[in-house]
Protein backbone atom coordinates (compact mmCIF):
# COMPACT_ATOMS: atom_id res chain seq x y z
CA UNK A 1 0.00 0.00 0.00
CA UNK A 2 2.65 2.05 0.82
CA UNK A 3 4.63 1.51 -2.62
CA UNK A 4 1.19 2.21 -4.37
CA UNK A 5 0.81 5.70 -2.32
CA UNK A 6 4.37 7.09 -3.49
CA UNK A 7 3.48 6.39 -6.97
CA UNK A 8 0.13 8.26 -6.97
CA UNK A 9 1.74 10.96 -5.21
CA UNK A 10 4.32 11.50 -7.88
CA UNK A 11 1.72 11.15 -10.63
CA UNK A 12 -0.64 14.22 -8.99
CA UNK A 13 0.48 17.62 -9.78
CA UNK A 14 2.70 19.57 -6.96
CA UNK A 15 0.73 22.54 -7.77
CA UNK A 16 -1.82 24.04 -10.51
CA UNK A 17 0.12 23.16 -13.64
CA UNK A 18 3.29 21.38 -11.96
CA UNK A 19 4.03 17.35 -12.12
CA UNK A 20 6.95 15.39 -11.85
CA UNK A 21 7.73 12.40 -13.83
CA UNK A 22 10.79 9.96 -14.61
CA UNK A 23 12.60 10.49 -17.82
CA UNK A 24 12.02 6.81 -19.83
CA UNK A 25 13.45 5.94 -22.92
CA UNK A 26 12.02 7.40 -25.94
CA UNK A 27 10.76 3.68 -26.95
CA UNK A 28 10.77 0.40 -25.18
CA UNK A 29 9.57 -3.29 -26.08
CA UNK A 30 10.64 -6.91 -26.12
CA UNK A 31 11.87 -9.11 -29.08
CA UNK A 32 10.23 -12.84 -29.47
CA UNK A 33 11.64 -15.40 -31.27
CA UNK A 34 9.54 -15.83 -34.82
CA UNK A 35 11.19 -19.16 -35.50
CA UNK A 36 12.23 -22.10 -33.47
CA UNK A 37 16.08 -23.28 -32.91
CA UNK A 38 19.08 -23.70 -30.73
CA UNK A 39 21.00 -20.64 -30.34
CA UNK A 40 24.14 -20.88 -31.54
CA UNK A 41 25.18 -17.33 -31.13
CA UNK A 42 24.76 -14.93 -27.88
CA UNK A 43 27.29 -13.13 -25.80
CA UNK A 44 25.94 -11.89 -22.27
CA UNK A 45 28.25 -9.03 -22.35
CA UNK A 46 25.87 -7.48 -24.40
CA UNK A 47 23.46 -6.46 -22.47
CA UNK A 48 23.23 -3.18 -20.78
CA UNK A 49 25.28 -1.59 -24.28
CA UNK A 50 24.23 0.24 -27.37
CA UNK A 51 24.52 -1.94 -30.09
CA UNK A 52 24.83 -2.42 -33.90
CA UNK A 53 25.61 -6.04 -34.64
CA UNK A 54 23.62 -9.46 -34.47
CA UNK A 55 22.64 -10.27 -31.12
CA UNK A 56 21.13 -13.41 -31.30
CA UNK A 57 21.34 -16.02 -33.79
CA UNK A 58 19.42 -19.46 -34.06
CA UNK A 59 20.80 -22.23 -35.70
CA UNK A 60 20.45 -21.91 -39.68
CA UNK A 61 23.43 -24.65 -40.92
CA UNK A 62 20.64 -27.46 -42.57
CA UNK A 63 18.93 -23.98 -43.93
CA UNK A 64 22.09 -22.90 -45.82
CA UNK A 65 22.60 -25.75 -47.51
CA UNK A 66 19.04 -26.36 -48.49
CA UNK A 67 18.46 -22.65 -50.36
CA UNK A 68 22.27 -23.20 -51.78
CA UNK A 69 21.03 -27.02 -53.32
CA UNK A 70 17.44 -25.02 -54.28
CA UNK A 71 19.74 -22.01 -55.56
CA UNK A 72 21.19 -24.48 -57.80
CA UNK A 73 18.17 -26.23 -59.05
CA UNK A 74 16.68 -23.16 -60.10
CA UNK A 75 20.04 -21.76 -62.28
CA UNK A 76 19.60 -25.23 -64.06
CA UNK A 77 15.80 -25.26 -64.49
CA UNK A 78 16.68 -21.63 -66.05
CA UNK A 79 18.77 -23.03 -68.51
CA UNK A 80 16.21 -26.15 -69.63
CA UNK A 81 13.76 -23.21 -69.91
CA UNK A 82 16.12 -21.26 -72.24
CA UNK A 83 16.97 -24.04 -74.34
CA UNK A 84 12.67 -25.15 -74.15
CA UNK A 85 12.16 -21.43 -74.96
CA UNK A 86 14.17 -21.61 -77.94
CA UNK A 87 13.15 -25.02 -79.69
CA UNK A 88 9.30 -23.82 -78.93
CA UNK A 89 10.26 -20.33 -80.93
CA UNK A 90 12.20 -22.28 -83.93
CA UNK A 91 8.65 -23.81 -84.39
CA UNK A 92 5.79 -22.14 -83.39
CA UNK A 93 5.53 -20.34 -86.41
CA UNK A 94 6.28 -23.13 -89.06
CA UNK A 95 3.52 -24.22 -90.90
CA UNK A 96 5.59 -27.47 -91.69
CA UNK A 97 5.09 -28.03 -87.99
CA UNK A 98 1.45 -29.41 -86.72
CA UNK A 99 0.00 -28.01 -83.82
CA UNK A 100 0.01 -31.17 -81.57
CA UNK A 101 3.93 -30.78 -81.82
CA UNK A 102 3.46 -27.12 -81.17
CA UNK A 103 1.06 -27.32 -78.57
CA UNK A 104 3.78 -29.76 -76.67
CA UNK A 105 6.30 -27.94 -77.03
CA UNK A 106 4.19 -25.02 -74.86
CA UNK A 107 3.42 -27.30 -72.37
CA UNK A 108 6.96 -28.45 -71.41
CA UNK A 109 7.70 -24.83 -71.57
CA UNK A 110 4.93 -23.88 -69.27
CA UNK A 111 5.48 -26.55 -67.04
CA UNK A 112 9.05 -25.42 -66.97
CA UNK A 113 8.52 -22.11 -66.28
CA UNK A 114 6.02 -23.11 -63.43
CA UNK A 115 8.44 -25.56 -61.47
CA UNK A 116 10.42 -22.13 -61.90
CA UNK A 117 7.97 -20.08 -60.18
CA UNK A 118 7.12 -22.63 -57.18
CA UNK A 119 11.48 -22.98 -56.45
CA UNK A 120 11.38 -19.41 -56.01
CA UNK A 121 8.68 -19.37 -53.91
CA UNK A 122 10.71 -22.09 -51.38
CA UNK A 123 13.85 -20.04 -52.01
CA UNK A 124 11.94 -16.93 -50.59
CA UNK A 125 10.41 -18.91 -47.72
CA UNK A 126 13.81 -20.16 -46.69
CA UNK A 127 15.47 -16.71 -47.37
CA UNK A 128 13.08 -15.53 -44.50
CA UNK A 129 13.33 -18.30 -42.53
CA UNK A 130 16.57 -17.53 -41.90
CA UNK A 131 16.71 -13.92 -41.57
CA UNK A 132 14.41 -14.43 -38.62
CA UNK A 133 17.30 -16.33 -37.19
CA UNK A 134 19.67 -13.76 -37.33
CA UNK A 135 18.55 -10.90 -34.85
CA UNK A 136 20.40 -7.74 -35.07
CA UNK A 137 19.68 -4.48 -33.51
CA UNK A 138 20.75 -1.06 -35.12
CA UNK A 139 22.12 1.62 -32.46
CA UNK A 140 19.62 0.39 -30.30
CA UNK A 141 20.20 -0.10 -26.16
CA UNK A 142 19.82 -3.74 -25.03
CA UNK A 143 18.44 -3.66 -21.94
CA UNK A 144 17.53 -7.36 -20.86
CA UNK A 145 18.74 -10.90 -22.21
CA UNK A 146 16.13 -13.65 -21.11
CA UNK A 147 17.96 -16.59 -22.84
CA UNK A 148 21.39 -18.06 -23.04
CA UNK A 149 23.63 -19.60 -26.20
CA UNK A 150 22.50 -23.15 -26.32
CA UNK A 151 19.14 -23.03 -25.02
CA UNK A 152 16.29 -24.38 -27.39
CA UNK A 153 13.90 -21.66 -28.50
CA UNK A 154 9.97 -21.62 -29.81
CA UNK A 155 8.09 -19.53 -31.83
CA UNK A 156 6.95 -16.58 -29.21
CA UNK A 157 10.01 -17.11 -27.02
CA UNK A 158 10.66 -13.83 -25.61
CA UNK A 159 14.72 -13.35 -26.61
CA UNK A 160 15.69 -9.59 -25.51
CA UNK A 161 13.64 -6.18 -24.10
CA UNK A 162 15.40 -3.15 -25.96
CA UNK A 163 15.39 0.67 -25.40
CA UNK A 164 15.69 3.84 -28.30
CA UNK A 165 18.16 6.20 -26.10
CA UNK A 166 17.97 8.45 -29.01
CA UNK A 167 15.48 10.36 -27.12
CA UNK A 168 13.61 10.52 -23.99
CA UNK A 169 9.50 9.93 -22.62
CA UNK A 170 7.83 11.88 -19.60
CA UNK A 171 4.27 10.28 -18.69
CA UNK A 172 2.10 12.67 -16.90
CA UNK A 173 -1.09 12.36 -15.23
CA UNK A 174 -2.82 15.87 -15.90
CA UNK A 175 -5.91 16.82 -13.76
CA UNK A 176 -8.68 18.50 -15.99
CA UNK A 177 -8.20 21.61 -16.08
CA UNK A 178 -4.30 21.14 -17.28
CA UNK A 179 -5.87 18.72 -19.70
CA UNK A 180 -8.46 21.28 -21.31
CA UNK A 181 -6.03 23.88 -22.17
CA UNK A 182 -3.02 21.39 -22.92
CA UNK A 183 -3.03 22.25 -26.95
CA UNK A 184 -2.60 26.07 -26.45
CA UNK A 185 -0.63 25.69 -23.20
CA UNK A 186 3.31 26.24 -22.90
CA UNK A 187 5.39 23.21 -22.07
CA UNK A 188 8.28 23.23 -20.20
CA UNK A 189 10.85 20.75 -18.46
CA UNK A 190 12.94 22.39 -15.83
CA UNK A 191 12.55 25.57 -17.84
CA UNK A 192 14.01 23.97 -20.80
CA UNK A 193 11.72 23.50 -24.17
CA UNK A 194 11.57 21.05 -26.83
CA UNK A 195 9.32 18.62 -25.36
CA UNK A 196 6.22 17.73 -27.74
CA UNK A 197 2.96 15.97 -26.90
CA UNK A 198 2.74 13.22 -28.22
CA UNK A 199 -0.28 11.45 -27.05
CA UNK A 200 -3.00 12.60 -24.69
CA UNK A 201 -5.74 10.69 -23.49
CA UNK A 202 -9.26 12.02 -23.66
CA UNK A 203 -10.73 10.12 -21.08
CA UNK A 204 -9.64 9.49 -17.39
CA UNK A 205 -6.78 6.99 -16.93
CA UNK A 206 -8.37 2.95 -15.51
CA UNK A 207 -5.52 3.80 -12.32
CA UNK A 208 -5.75 7.54 -11.63
CA UNK A 209 -9.39 7.93 -12.16
CA UNK A 210 -9.70 11.65 -12.17
CA UNK A 211 -6.39 12.40 -14.66
CA UNK A 212 -5.61 12.34 -17.92
CA UNK A 213 -2.65 10.35 -19.15
CA UNK A 214 -0.03 12.71 -21.32
CA UNK A 215 3.00 11.75 -23.27
CA UNK A 216 6.02 13.97 -23.83
CA UNK A 217 8.78 12.79 -26.42
CA UNK A 218 11.72 14.52 -27.31
CA UNK A 219 14.34 13.23 -29.74
CA UNK A 220 17.62 14.67 -28.01
CA UNK A 221 20.01 14.02 -25.49
CA UNK A 222 18.26 13.91 -22.24
CA UNK A 223 18.67 12.73 -18.71
CA UNK A 224 17.39 9.33 -18.80
CA UNK A 225 16.16 7.85 -15.36
CA UNK A 226 15.74 11.44 -14.15
CA UNK A 227 12.68 12.78 -11.59
CA UNK A 228 12.04 16.08 -13.86
CA UNK A 229 9.38 18.89 -13.02
CA UNK A 230 7.18 19.64 -15.59
CA UNK A 231 5.39 22.97 -15.84
CA UNK A 232 1.97 23.55 -18.19
CA UNK A 233 1.27 27.03 -18.60
CA UNK A 234 -2.18 28.31 -20.08
CA UNK A 235 -1.45 30.58 -23.53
Amino acid sequence: MKYFLMILMAALPLAAGNYKAKVEPYDAHTVSAEVSGRIVKLDQRDELKTLDKVVIEIDHALDDVQLANDRRKLQLLQEQIAVKQSQYDSIKDLASQNRFTKDQYKTELLSLKMQAEDLKSLIAQLEDMIAKKRIALHRAYLKTLYVRQGEYVAPGTKLMKVEDHGGGRLVLYVDAADRAVLEKAKITVEGSSGWKVEKAATSTDETYVSYYRVDLVKRDSVPLGRVMTVTITPQ
